[in-house]
């Protein structure tokens, strides 16, 4: 019989990226968190009040994390190549 049990689960990844957090699951015995990057505050970051566009096209980067847990860890960072218009109306990407 199959048992699931969920733990919780705290490093400085999750908590860097607590706001780009979507979800975690297990894929062929590693354990898989996941964070889409899109949802992170980038118009703070790059100091404008502009709509940031995303693409639908998006790709992920892998990342192992070096663990002790029985189970190895990965984590998958979603990303895509945003753009915005700054105030003379060029994209900027």
């Amino acid at each position: 019989m199959a048992v699931t049990v969920q733990i919780q689960f705290e490093s400085v990844v999750t908590e860097m990226y607590q706001d780009a957090f979507v979800g975690s699951s297990i894929e062929n015995g590693t354990t898989l968190i996941q964070f889409d990057l899109r949802q992170l505050d980038f118009q703070r970051e790059f100091g404008t009040t502009s709509t940031i566009y995303w693409p639908k096209a998006t790709y992920f980067v892998d990342v192992h994390e070096l663990s002790t847990f029985h189970n190895p860890i990965k984590y998958r960072f979603i990303l895509a190549q945003g753009y915005y218009f700054d105030e003379d109306g060029k994209a900027i990407s």
